[in-house]
């Protein structure tokens, strides 16, 4: 099975190496994950619009002791069995990472409404050059005696670029579309989206996790109005799936501290077909898919 990641790559590369995992994920996390050691045979660069088959270990370990069970390919390029052995697919759509609210609150609500921008020229290049001269800097920006646990740690973390791999540039938002017989399942990992492609996408997800944290991000601009709001409306392009699941809402060891999903929730139930399903920190879910 792969590893699916955009720039947040916590122990992805530790994890590929260990496992072989074949890594789906953007130009940008695929350059670092490289510089990591990660075989090249493991990585797959995508951008949007690829459909890839994917396939059980079992699978795999049939096709390595027989070749025949492998597609055509040339000399020297990555190998993968039979299309028709594939146990699901993944369809890779682009996407957008959300904004940040311009006073970076302690906490963030989902009904919280958020008019107009700063500038008339806001959008994600501003997270990137946040990313790199603000949050990155944290350490060198705040007195000491204003440092949390929480902050310590952070610090800790990204101070350590050659254990822990990661970007601070955007590097190409990504959704993907799990599709697995006559079912589909989407995880998009930032509260943003292009209206088009969430209209247009199919199959439409009967599972949809979605993030829920930050300004929403529409069509590459600040989203007027609440994540709740855009939540909603996101939900209702993609079909209304009968189930959502929340995420990068938990809570976080640097502002804000913790998301409120509750208005969130009510908004995107109200169309009568969608529930959303809240879990437990490593519980295991069955879904139906």
């Amino acid at each position: 099975m792969p590893i699916l990641t955009t720039k947040s790559l916590p122990g992805a590369d530790r994890i590929a190496i260990k496992t072989g995992a074949i890594v789906i994920a953007n130009g940008e996390a695929i350059n670092l994950l490289r510089e990591a050691g990660v075989p090249e045979h493991q990585l797959f660069p995508v951008q949007g619009g690829e459909r890839i088959p994917l396939f059980t270990r079992e699978t795999w370990n049939k096709a390595k002791a027989d070749p025949s069970l492998f597609s055509p390919g040339l000399p020297g390029a990555p190998k993968r069995p039979l299309d028709e052995l594939a146990a699901l697919s993944v369809d890779v759509w682009p996407s957008l990472h959300c904004m940040m609210p311009a006073d970076h609150p302690e906490e963030i609500d989902t009904e919280t409404v958020y008019k107009g921008s700063a500038s008339p020229y806001s959008c994600t290049l501003d997270i990137t050059i946040g990313m790199k001269y603000g949050l990155l800097k944290i350490g060198e920006l705040m007195p000491p005696e204003k440092l949390t646990p929480g902050h310590r740690s952070f610090v800790e973390y990204v101070s350590d670029r050659k254990r822990n791999v990661f970007s601070h540039c955007d590097g190409g938002q990504l959704m993907f579309n799990f599709v697995i017989g006559e079912k589909a399942l989407l995880w998009s990992a930032h509260l943003g989206g292009y209206e088009g492609i969430l209209k247009e996408l199919q199959p439409k997800p009967d599972i949809a996790i979605m993030a829920i944290a930050g300004r929403a991000n529409l069509n590459g601009r600040p989203f007027d109005g609440s994540s709740a709001e855009f939540a909603a409306m996101k939900v209702g392009w993609l079909g209304k799936p009968a189930q959502v699941i929340w995420c990068l809402h938990d809570e976080a060891c640097i502002p804000p501290w913790r998301i409120h999903t509750g208005a969130a929730t009510k908004a995107v139930e109200e169309n009568g077909k969608t529930k959303v399903l809240t879990m437990g920190f490593a519980q295991p879910v069955e879904l139906d898919i």
